[in-house]
């Protein structure tokens, strides 16, 4: 015997739909999932700054500009105790890695020679170890070196030095190029005060003069300082004279 399902009649099926409506009114709203929280972008942090001695010394880390807060150096690289406790000291992070590193910028340094003593290449070859990845420019003539820095400078914003025997010449010429911003000195303090005054990007200087490493560790420094900013002479172009009297 088969069981049928029993005839509702419309007022059954009208009180059926009436009570489903009225329990579904009853229940408690579908909880809505929370938002998930909005997350500001964390805040920049300074660059890294980049150590390229092979030997970090208390020296290297008290010439730190103000505001690094982290300290990077080659893998290969040594930390004196008296560096590693400077360190400590000022709260500053030290990170080890390769050639390039993120965040640091990785600024061309350039190596010239021109006119220059018999021990140039011995000379250079000693700044091509004390800056990691320069580039060494092939001996040449006065002018054809200057316009080589130049165009790297323009291209790369690269910075570099030139070792010449005629090194006021050679600033006089350099400065003629729109991208370059050379000077010259005897020792490292005044060459670098210089440089740092006249925001330069070439340093020029007579091998000569420079003895004992001081030359390697200037072209170090220099390459790892920031730049400073373009004094307000320098920034724009020269206006000339007005006069029609010869040619500009």
């Amino acid at each position: 015997m088969t069981n049928s399902p029993p005839h509702l009649d419309a007022a059954a099926i009208q009180a059926l739909v009436a009570e489903v409506i009225r329990r579904i009114g009853t229940l408690p709203p579908t909880p809505t999932p929370p938002a998930a929280p909005s997350h500001a972008p964390a805040p920049s942090q300074p660059p890294a700054h980049m150590l390229a001695d092979r030997v970090i010394t208390l020296a290297s880390i008290e010439r730190l500009p103000a505001g690094v807060r982290t300290v990077a150096i080659a893998v290969g690289a040594v930390v004196t105790p008296s560096a590693s406790d400077c360190l400590r000291d000022r709260g500053l992070t030290l990170i080890r890695a390769a050639a390039t590193i993120a965040g640091v910028a990785a600024r061309p340094f350039v190596i010239g020679q021109a006119a220059c003593s018999r021990d140039a290449a011995t000379r250079t070859a000693a700044i091509a170890r004390a800056v990691p990845g320069a580039q060494q420019l092939p001996a040449s003539g006065l002018a054809d070196v200057i316009a080589a820095m130049a165009s790297h400078a323009s291209k790369d914003a690269a910075r570099g030095v030139l070792l010449t025997g005629t090194p006021a010449v050679a600033v006089v010429l350099a400065n003629r190029s729109a991208s370059l911003r050379a000077v010259t000195a005897r020792d490292a303090g005044s060459l670098m005060a210089a440089a740092t005054a006249a925001a330069a990007n070439l340093l020029v200087v007579d091998p000569a003069t420079f003895t004992g490493g001081s030359l390697e560790r200037l072209c170090g420094e220099f390459h790892r300082s920031a730049a400073p900013p373009i004094p307000p002479e320098l920034a724009v172009a020269p206006a000339g004279c007005g006069c029609n009297s010869h040619a500009h």
